[in-house]
């Protein structure tokens, strides 16, 4: 069997199907693509990372803070950056209210196959379709 390429054979050699069958070979390559391809992906991924040095004090400041408002410190800080940045303000429990209108949403979708709670269902319509105008709004 030729192999072009280095890492291929090397990854063939270490997983003991180098002298393997045609079916066992056929599928460790099929695997190598598969981890070659996320990977690549993740090498490429747009994503930036910035670190931000603070106190004893100011980390415990800004953990009561976020504890306040529903939310872990990273994602916290993350959304008072960006509404500092952009100047819209972003909602501290963006996650809770996503919960909440999934909530809604799933008591819509159970009250409207019910005809005696039509005054229910007409209620969480009008409340889901509030909260997704809020979500809207207030996200950049």
């Amino acid at each position: 069997m030729n192999i072009r390429s280095k890492a291929l054979r090397n990854y063939l050699s270490a997983t003991g199907v180098l002298n393997g069958t045609p079916e066992q070979i056929a599928y460790a390559k099929q695997a190598y693509r598969k981890q070659y391809k996320r990977n690549w992906k993740a090498q490429k991924r747009p994503r930036k990372e910035l670190r931000v040095e603070v106190t004893l004090k100011q980390y415990a400041a800004i953990v009561q803070y976020a504890n306040a408002h529903g939310m872990r410190s990273t994602p916290f800080a993350r959304n008072a950056i960006m509404q500092a940045v952009t100047g819209s303000p972003i909602p501290y429990g963006y996650d809770r209210l996503l919960q909440i209108l999934q909530l809604v949403s799933m008591a819509t979708i159970a009250t409207s196959h019910n005809p005696g709670a039509e005054r229910a269902h007409q209620l969480l319509l009008q409340a889901e379709n509030l909260l997704l105008t809020h979500i809207k709004q207030t996200t950049p």
